[in-house]
């Protein structure tokens, strides 16, 4: 019998508390897949909503948690459509809102004729007027293509926003999953409703296509030196600083952190209890010749089978947790999972790492015993 097949079938000897300790890896593992996956989803959909419509810079009120909670004038814009190098600005107003049938999504209002209307593909009907507004009426939103099929509404039809009504001037599609899930209404209605007339929660640029790096940095510093009191950032520094994602990003460590910790201690309890019980049985190994690196390989083997099987049920289960998050009602139109290949291996190396620690221990310990003492009873 191989060195793999002895490994095997001591594992299968104990049926119980191996499976309990496979267990222990599979959570693990899913855990650090799960949580990895869906922050960088996090990260990634934040980065596509902005940039999928061209967006390069992003000035929000300085000290602000995020650029929800961010209030600066509307008229800002005219300003920093001045800076040399700046190809477009526009002010919008976003809000985390319900819309229908308590359908959390996110709603932005455009200034009309705002330069991110470009990226935007009109499926049915139109983008909202300021005719929109009449009677009992309080504006015209347009819906994204996977809200309208979610929410079952069309061109014409009335939907409950910011407790008023608004009317749905048509859907729209987009390269950005937070697009195709959020609503955009005029600058003027969202401002009205959210009792912020002449406010904006941030004012976006697009910087001139033919600028170099080094050009795109000067605007940035100009525009960093004309308004002091401001954040601006460019996009992927401000998704990466952006606050709620660090936190989910430290969350997602700590807990994953906490599940492996949790594994390899089982993993070594398991191990150290197998090698106890067979404390007679690795004499007997020593007795008949077997060098000692043997009798640690041999036991390493169990600890590394082990949690091979786990990591790749542990893999398996952290993806098919991830898309059901991901696809979950509270969560859909925000975040889609990015496991990549990258990710898997490090899960997997992770796994085989925490077995061949676990079992290295109490393998050198029961190998460096002396098997005649052990045979007598000592």
């Amino acid at each position: 019998m191989t060195l793999s097949g002895l490994a095997l079938r001591n594992l299968t000897h104990r049926p119980w508390r191996s499976g309990l300790t496979l267990l222990g890896v599979v959570l693990a593992i899913a855990s650090y897949i799960a949580l990895v996956g869906l922050v960088r989803g996090i990260e990634g959909t934040l980065l596509e909503s902005f940039s999928a419509r061209g967006t390069d810079v992003i000035l929000t009120e300085a000290g602000a948690a995020d650029v929800l909670s961010s209030v600066i004038p509307e008229e800002l814009a005219g300003d920093v459509r001045e800076v040399d190098g700046i190809a477009a600005a526009s002010p919008e107003l976003g809000r985390m809102t319900t819309i229908g049938e308590a359908t959390t999504s996110f709603v932005v209002g455009w200034a009309p004729g705002a330069f991110s209307f470009e990226a935007l593909r009109l499926v049915t009907g139109r983008f909202p007027e300021a005719r929109d507004r009449a009677g009992d009426v309080a504006g015209g939103i347009a819906l994204g293509a996977r809200l309208a099929e979610r929410l079952e509404l069309g061109e014409g039809d009335r939907v409950e926003l910011f407790a008023a009504p608004f009317v749905v001037t048509g859907t729209y599609d987009t390269d950005a999953l937070m697009g195709r899930n959020g609503a955009i209404g005029l600058l003027s209605d969202v401002q009205a409703q959210t009792y912020r007339d002449g406010q904006a929660t941030s004012v976006v640029a697009k910087l001139e296509d033919d600028l170099d790096e080094l050009e795109r940095d000067a605007v940035l510093a100009e525009l960093e030196a004309r308004f002091p009191d401001l954040s601006v950032d460019a996009t992927e520094e401000m998704v990466q600083e952006y606050v709620n994602l660090r936190i989910a990003n430290i969350l997602a460590w700590v807990v994953s952190t906490v599940a492996v910790v949790s594994a390899g201690l089982a993993v070594l309890n398991t191990m150290a209890m197998a090698v106890n019980e067979r404390r007679g049985e690795i004499a007997i190994m020593g007795a008949v010749g077997w060098p000692r690196g043997r009798v640690i390989r041999v036991l390493m083997l169990e600890g590394a089978w082990l949690t091979i099987a786990g990591s790749a049920l542990g893999v398996a289960t952290g993806v098919a947790i991830a898309w059901i998050v991901a696809g979950s009602p509270a969560v859909e139109g925000f975040v889609e999972p990015v496991i990549d290949a990258g990710l898997i291996l490090r899960a997997l190396a992770l796994g085989l790492g925490i077995g061949l620690v676990g079992a290295y221990v109490p393998a050198a310990r029961a190998a460096s015993e002396d098997p005649a003492a052990i045979l007598r009873g000592k």
